[in-house]
C-alpha cells in the first residue's frame, strides 16, 4: 500500500461553468465554486456504490451540468447514478433527485430548469423532471432518498410509468444531443447523434413524443461526435440560407464539419461540407489512441495493479500476430497515426460576429472557426483554423459561458477548460479561465490569494494545497480519460460508395477471406456438436463410443 507522501492529486477531468458557478470533477471528489468571489461552496468525496467491485476509482463522477437558471447542478457517475442538488445545498442526503440508471451516462443536457436529459452508453435517451417537493431537504445526511436497483429500472421501463421509459433509442452509442426550440421553455424537436454516423431529429413538444422520428440526416461518413445549434437569425447574418428554423452544425470524424439548413418544406438538408486543416490540428494532438488502449488494458490487469503504467513499453512478443498481411498493414498504419476526434462544438457571438469553437480529443489547444467560412463546400484547400488557448497538457473538457448583459446576446464569452496535469502528461494549472478578446481567447488573471479557487487555477499551486482528491502514482497513471478516441473512430472508408477497399482486387480477396472464415466457423460448430453428442451418449449408456 502506498503511503501518504507518495500520493498525487487527481486531474480535473470534467467541468461545467455558468456566470455564477463552476463545477469541477475529479476521480475522487466533486467541487463547487462561486466564480465571482472564488469561494468554495461544496467539496464532496466521490460516492461509490457499495455494489460495485472495490476496484480503485471504479465509480467516480463522470459528467456534470448546471441548469439554465443556475438553480441545480447534476452529476452522473460511473456507478450508474444520477444525482441532482440545489446549488445552495450541495451535500449527500440533500439531493433533489437520486435516480438509478440502467447503463452509464454518455451525454447529459438540461432541457429547462426542471428537466434533465440523459443519454446512456446503450443508446437510450431518458428524461427526468426535478420536483423538490418529493424530497425532504432537511433530512439527516445519513438518510438518503431510496435508490432503485438497475434491474428494477429496466423492469419498470416496460410499465405505464412514463418517467421510467426511455424517450427514444439508438442502436449505437449516443455521442451528443441538442434541442430545436420555438421558444425558450418548449423545445419542439430533439436532435441526437451517435457513433454509427446517424443524426436523428425526433419530435419533442409538451408530450415529449420523441418516439416519433421526424427526419434522419444522412451523409456523414464517420462518428458524429459533436453538435451545435445556430439560431436562425445568426445563421442568416453569417451568410447561410435565410430560414425561420435554426441551422445545425455537426462533426464528421476529426477534421470535417457539416452544415444542415432547413428548407421551405420543413426538412433539413446538407448545405455544406467543410474539411479543416488536418496538419494544423495534428500539430497539437499529443494523445495516442494505441497507448490509451494499452493503458486501459493495463488498468484491468489486477496482477499489475501496484505498478506504474509505462507508455513507452512495447507489447510482449507472445502476442498473437495477425496472419493476413493486408490487415496487419492496415493496423500498423492506423496505430502509427494519431486519431482525430471532434468531441465538442459550440457557437458563440462576439462583436456581432459568429464563431464556432472546435475541440479535438487529446489536443493541447482549442480551435476557432468563423461561422461565415462554413457557407459552402470546402475540401481543397482545407479551411484554416485559429489556434487558441495553448496549454502545456492535453485538454480534457471545456465549458463556454456567454457573457451577455441584459437582453444583449452578443457579449464577449468566457471559456473554462481543464487539463490532464498528471506526471508525464503535462504541467500547468488543472483549470484555466480565458476571455474572448480581439478574435482569440486570452488567459484571465488568477483570483486573489484569499480565494479558494486559486488553489485550483493557480499555475504554481501544489498538490499539498489543492482541494482535489489524491491517488497513488500507479492508479494515477492508469486512469483512462480519453475514451472518445478509442471508441468513436471507425475504419476509414475512402471510396464514394462507402466500401473500405481500394480496388476490386481487395474486394475479391475479402470475399475469399470471408469464405475461409465461414468454413472454419462451420467446421468448428460441427466438431463441437459431435463432441456434445458423444458426451451425451457416454453419459446415458456408458462405455466408449467412437
Amino acid at each position: 500500500m502506498s503511503n501518504g507522501d507518495s500520493l498525487a492529486a487527481l486531474p480535473v477531468h470534467a467541468i461545467a461553468a455558468s456566470k455564477k458557478y463552476l463545477v469541477a470533477l475529479t476521480g475522487g471528489n466533486i467541487l463547487l465554486y462561486d466564480v465571482r468571489t472564488g469561494e468554495r461552496l461544496a467539496a464532496l468525496d466521490a460516492c461509490v456504490d457499495p455494489s460495485v467491485a472495490p476496484v480503485s476509482l471504479a465509480g467516480f463522477p463522470r459528467l456534470c451540468a448546471i441548469s439554465p437558471r443556475e438553480t441545480y447542478v447534476a452529476v452522473a457517475s460511473d456507478d450508474k447514478v444520477l444525482r441532482v442538488w440545489d446549488t445552495s445545498n450541495v451535500a449527500y442526503g440533500q439531493e433533489v433527485l437520486v435516480q438509478r440508471l440502467a447503463k452509464r451516462t454518455g451525454a447529459m443536457q438540461w432541457v429547462q430548469d426542471d428537466e434533465i436529459i440523459v443519454a446512456d452508453k446503450f443508446g437510450d435517451v431518458w428524461s427526468f423532471e426535478i420536483d423538490p417537493s418529493r424530497y425532504m431537504l432537511d433530512q439527516p445526511q445519513q438518510q438518503q432518498p431510496q435508490q432503485k436497483e438497475p434491474s428494477a429500472i429496466v423492469a419498470d421501463a416496460d410499465t405505464d410509468d412514463q418517467t421510467l421509459q426511455p424517450k427514444l433509442g439508438h442502436v449505437s452509442m449516443v455521442t451528443c444531443l441538442a434541442f430545436l426550440r420555438d421558444h425558450e421553455t418548449s423545445p419542439k424537436s430533439i436532435v441526437t447523434c451517435d457513433r454509427d454516423e446517424h443524426i436523428r431529429i425526433s419530435r419533442w413538444g409538451p408530450r415529449r413524443a420523441a418516439h416519433i422520428v421526424e427526419q434522419y440526416l444522412l451523409g456523414s461518413r464517420s462518428c458524429v461526435g459533436a453538435l451545435t445549434v445556430v439560431p436562425a437569425d445568426r445563421a442568416s447574418r453569417a451568410g447561410l440560407p435565410c430560414s425561420s428554423q435554426p441551422v445545425l452544425v455537426t462533426s464528421d470524424g476529426g477534421a470535417c464539419l457539416r452544415v444542415w439548413c432547413c428548407h421551405a418544406d420543413g426538412k433539413y438538408r446538407l448545405h455544406a461540407t467543410v474539411h479543416l486543416d488536418v496538419h494544423a490540428l495534428l500539430e497539437h494532438v499529443t494523445v495516442d489512441a494505441a497507448i490509451e488502449r494499452r493503458r486501459e488494458k493495463d488498468a484491468g490487469n489486477l496482477a499489475a495493479k501496484d505498478t506504474v503504467f509505462d507508455p513507452h513499453k512495447t507489447e510482449p512478443e507472445t502476442k498473437r500476430q495477425k496472419s493476413d498481411e493486408h490487415q496487419e498493414c492496415n493496423s500498423s498504419t492506423a496505430d502509427s497515426q494519431p486519431s482525430l476526434v471532434i468531441h465538442h462544438l459550440s457557437h458563440f457571438i462576439s462583436d456581432d460576429r459568429d464563431w464556432l469553437l472546435v475541440c479535438i480529443e487529446g489536443a493541447r489547444a482549442v480551435f476557432v472557426v468563423p461561422l461565415d467560412h462554413l457557407t459552402k463546400d470546402r475540401s481543397t484547400p482545407a479551411l484554416p483554423v485559429i489556434v487558441t488557448c495553448r496549454m502545456n497538457a492535453p485538454i480534457l473538457d471545456v465549458s463556454l459561458v456567454p457573457e451577455a448583459s441584459g437582453g444583449d446576446r452578443s457579449g464577449a464569452p468566457k471559456l473554462w477548460l481543464c487539463c490532464d496535469d498528471r506526471p508525464g502528461m503535462g504541467s500547468g494549472p488543472s483549470v484555466s479561465e480565458f476571455a474572448w478578446r480581439d478574435d482569440h481567447f486570452e488567459a484571465c488573471e488568477v483570483p486573489p490569494m484569499n480565494t479558494s479557487l486559486r488553489a485550483l487555477v493557480a499555475p504554481d499551486s501544489s498538490a499539498a494545497t489543492t482541494p482535489r482528491a489524491s491517488a497513488s502514482p500507479a492508479a494515477l497513471s492508469k486512469l483512462c480519460l480519453y475514451s472518445q478516441i478509442m471508441t468513436w473512430p471507425k475504419p476509414p472508408q475512402p471510396n464514394a460508395d462507402g466500401t473500405p477497399f481500394l480496388s476490386y482486387a481487395w474486394g475479391d480477396r475479402s470475399e475469399t477471406v470471408a469464405r475461409q472464415m465461414y468454413d472454419r466457423f462451420q467446421s468448428g460448430k460441427r466438431a463441437a456438436g459431435r463432441a456434445r453428442n458423444q458426451a451425451s451418449i457416454q453419459q446415458q449408456f456408458g462405455g466408449n463410443n467412437s
